[in-house]
């Protein structure tokens, strides 16, 4: 393949991006790569495609994604909120080894006697994956009485007996809660203090949920939609597709953050930076600590390379790292290949039954990678 790598990335993005539409993975999608040239300048290149899906009986599939289009990010929020409270902890302002209990008093007499800040936040805290808790909250949507029920109720919630350690939405559900209280912050502050103002990223990446309900409507228009909610009784669109962050409010520490392809990628690209001595945005020896501890595949706020078909594709190294989204979305990053890939979509439009992004995802890094070779 010839040309210019910055060609041939956004060629290969978006031709993966046009296959994924026509194979009816997703309605459409925004990719970002950042890598480094050889003469050390950062290089990104974007590429969208295919419609916002707001209604499938349209000829044209309805309105176009563009490069600024804001995605539902699920689970690549607990990535943030990590990243958030490491920097907190280098500040020394939050202890990760303290117990939980002692963070927040909401979840004594559950699962988490015992485990600290640093387990729950890499997915050790003997947690559900998730749980309708949504249902049965007998407060007010967001409120703080419903919080406290909501953060109370996760830590009752066990993995079945024999079940092995899975990446625990109820775990983050609880953390961010925890991070909260600690920082003395609502969390939505404390992220947009750590993480998204340090980065310049305040205008692209954020908590819808947080916003006057004035600026919502704006967010929403910005927003590709999500699935059609039975809870909710429509299509949703600027609002966080999890039931349960929605029941918090929308800040929640595993669910919340909307963002660009952009803004995710230069998040990613801070954290490799530190990786490779070019940034002090966390201390270094503080985030490979974070990602040489866990079990199995998860880190602290993050997944590595794994399985026979890892979701990376095979052309990621092995000191690689991401994040999935539930939603459609993913980030991983590469420390040794000094590269980023997000590819963020909602492929839960119309419904959450579409798992056709699982074999996606692979052929998309695989392919990227290929044309940045």
């Amino acid at each position: 393949m010839g040309g210019e790598p910055r060609d041939r990335v956004r060629a290969e993005a978006r031709r993966l991006l046009a296959a994924g539409v026509s194979g009816h993975v997703f309605p459409g999608g925004v990719a970002c790569v950042s890598w480094r040239a050889p003469s050390g300048a950062e290089e990104l290149v974007e590429a969208c495609g295919g419609v916002l899906g707001l209604d499938p009986r349209a000829r044209n599939g309805g309105e176009k994604v563009r490069e600024a289009t804001r995605y539902d990010l699920g689970t690549l929020t607990q990535s943030v909120v990590a990243v958030a409270a490491l920097r907190l902890a280098a500040a020394g302002r939050l202890d990760l080894d303290a117990p939980v209990e002692k963070l927040v008093s909401d979840v004594r007499g559950g699962v988490l006697d015992g485990v600290t800040l640093r387990q729950l936040l890499s997915h050790r805290g003997g947690l559900a994956r998730w749980g309708g808790l949504f249902l049965d909250v007998p407060h007010d949507v967001g409120s703080p009485a419903a919080r406290r029920w909501l953060v109370s109720e996760a830590a009752r919630r066990p993995l079945e007996p024999g079940e092995p350690e899975l990446p625990s939405d109820l775990g983050y559900l609880i953390a961010g809660e925890a991070i909260a209280r600690s920082a003395g912050e609502p969390l939505d502050v404390v992220v947009a203090s750590q993480v998204l103002s340090p980065l310049g990223l305040e205008s692209q990446l954020g908590f819808p949920g947080a916003l006057p309900t004035e600026k919502r409507a704006a967010h929403a228009r910005e927003a590709a939609p999500t699935e059609r909610c039975e809870w909710r009784g429509r299509l949703v669109r600027g609002q966080v597709h999890d039931e349960n962050a929605v029941a918090l409010g929308g800040v929640a520490g595993h669910a919340g953050l909307f963002g660009t392809a952009h803004a995710v990628a230069l998040f990613g690209r801070a954290v490799v930076d530190v990786l490779r001595g070019r940034s002090d945005f966390l201390p270094r020896a503080l985030l490979e600590a974070s990602l040489a501890d866990g079990q199995g595949a998860l880190r602290l706020g993050w997944r590595v390379k794994d399985g026979a078909r890892p979701a990376c594709g095979r052309r990621m190294s092995a000191q690689s790292f991401g994040q999935l989204g539930f939603t459609g979305t993913s980030i991983w990053c590469d420390p040794e290949l000094d590269v980023v890939v997000v590819l963020l979509t909602n492929r839960i439009c119309p419904s959450r039954a579409n798992e056709k992004i699982d074999g996606f995802r692979p052929a998309f890094h695989d392919g990227v990678l290929a044309a940045l070779s």
